[in-house]
């Protein structure tokens, strides 16, 4: 059995001049331990995709299909719980941080945050945590870096805070837009 099985998948935005058709007719099954590369050029719908995935794309976006996970067609879902599977069992990896990150937030406070919703746990456990799965990304003086706002860290800092983010809460399922970065 498939953990993804994407049927007829559709996602469209209204313009002026009639719809965008961003992802049109996908069909895709991915199975427990495998791994799946999409390729193509800029704009052809690879992050639509995986946006379309985690629903969370514009509420002007029209979704049509099926997103069967773990027998369940995720466009069936309501939005909550949508938000409670969203980041503890299929995560995305968004491929630009400096837009993705909370730029008043410190960003172990941001990975702390997500781990805290999706496993009971106190604040100073998730913060330790966090600064754990900074460590995983090859955070050098993790524990310091946890600290800093998005800001104070290079472009490839937040890259790896934005993996630790999308890994800390253990997800069954990763979409990563962008991984060869």
């Amino acid at each position: 059995m498939a953990m993804l099985e994407i049927i007829d998948l559709r996602s469209h935005f209204p313009s002026p001049d009639g719809p965008v058709r961003a992802v049109n007719a996908v069909d895709l099954k991915i199975g427990e331990n495998e791994r799946l590369g999409l390729i193509g050029e800029t704009g052809c719908g690879k992050t639509v995709l995986g946006m379309s995935i985690i629903r969370l794309l514009p509420p002007s976006a029209r979704v049509e299909g099926r997103m069967i996970y773990k027998g369940q067609d995720l466009l069936d879902l309501t939005d909550e719980e949508m938000r409670r599977l969203r980041g503890k069992e299929i995560a995305m990896i968004l491929q630009n941080p400096t837009t993705s990150l909370n730029p008043v937030l410190k960003v172990g406070e941001q990975i702390a945050e997500v781990i805290q919703l999706h496993h009971r746990c106190n604040r100073r456990d998730a913060k330790a945590r966090a600064v754990k799965m900074l460590k995983a990304a090859l955070i050098p003086e993790a524990e310091r870096r946890a600290d800093q706002y998005p800001h104070q860290l290079s472009g490839g800092m937040k890259e790896r805070v934005m993996i630790a983010m999308g890994l800390a809460s253990r997800p069954s399922f990763i979409i990563a837009d962008e991984p060869t970065k």
